[in-house]
């Protein structure tokens, strides 16, 4: 998601500067999952940056992102005792409309998430022109998915986020801001070429759902940001899918501003040791003061 800063530049350096060194020395021990590394990545190219949707391989060391201004990025991430040192084997492609055309308005191409379906297409959905769409590949023209009357009311910059799907291929949305209820995150299930509600996760109003992926447990994992004028908050959650909606909620971390960039992209897998990771990207809105982070967190079990 894009977003717009009105601060002078150094005051916000130096602000931020002083969260990190208040945010890196809180404990954490009370949560699920610690930080295990942080990679920076940089490529000096006009396409390169706002990343807001991914996908981690099974293996952990191939990646799938979509950008704000309409790219599919495909990459080799290279590790070193499991830890990510190098991204390789870059390639991109243009998120096409329907009629083979590369939009050339922003709103138009604004991909926000993306979940590999059982197929190995990638649906995609799109903030801005709110919609879904599904691609066989990245540069493929898109195939149009179904729609919920209810996602007519999701404002401007505030739409779906977070997607994810189960082994099945069935799909969940999430919806960055309450369409109804301020106190709850929607949650929209597409069963066949219906969606209906499914069910409402409690909603803290410092945070947003911006990711979303099911883990090899099973269980939902959901990616939340806040930002306060200065810089961005962090945490994550899981929960148990039940008939009768979710139970057994976990906060697996949560960090103050300025720990970590603009996570909106997650994806989670399990490790050669056996151990579950939450991989997450940064979207740094293709602005100077931000950065572009692949960060990785790993579950205590």
């Amino acid at each position: 998601m894009r977003r717009r800063f009105t601060i002078p530049l150094i005051a916000c350096a130096t602000l931020l500067g002083i969260h990190t060194l208040w945010a890196n020395t809180a404990k954490t021990d009370r949560y699920a999952a610690q930080h295990l590394a942080t990679y920076r990545w940089q490529i000096a190219e006009g396409w390169f940056g706002g990343f807001s949707g991914l996908e981690i391989s099974r293996d952990g060391h191939s990646l799938l992102s979509v950008s704000d201004r309409g790219q599919f990025v495909q990459a080799k991430l290279v590790r070193e005792n499991g830890v990510i040192t190098n991204v390789e084997q870059i390639r991109h492609a243009r998120v096409l409309l329907s009629d083979g055309r590369f939009a050339k308005r922003a709103g138009l191409r604004d991909t926000e998430g993306i979940t590999i379906l059982p197929d190995g297409s990638i649906a995609v959905v799109f903030e801005g022109d709110h919609r879904l769409e599904r691609f066989a590949k990245p540069g493929s023209t898109p195939s149009p998915m179904p729609w919920h009357q209810d996602f007519d009311q999701m404002a401007l910059n505030a739409g779906f986020e977070a997607l994810a799907s189960t082994d099945a291929g069935t799909i969940y949305a999430l919806p960055e801001k309450a369409i109804s209820r301020e106190d709850v995150v929607q949650v929209f299930v597409l069963e066949g070429s219906t969606w209906r509600k499914a069910f409402n996760l409690k909603r803290d109003k410092q945070f947003q759902p911006v990711g979303a992926d099911f883990g090899p447990d099973g269980r939902l994992y959901v990616l939340e940001r806040g930002f306060n004028g200065f810089g961005f908050r962090t945490r994550a959650r899981s929960f148990v899918l039940t008939d009768n909606g979710v139970s057994d909620e976990k906060l697996l971390f949560q960090k103050a501003i300025a720990v970590h960039d603009n996570l909106e992209g997650l994806s989670v897998w399990r490790d050669p040791n056996g151990r579950i990771r939450l991989t997450m990207i940064s979207d740094d809105n293709f602005r100077l003061i931000q950065r572009t982070e692949i960060v990785e967190y790993v579950l205590n079990q």
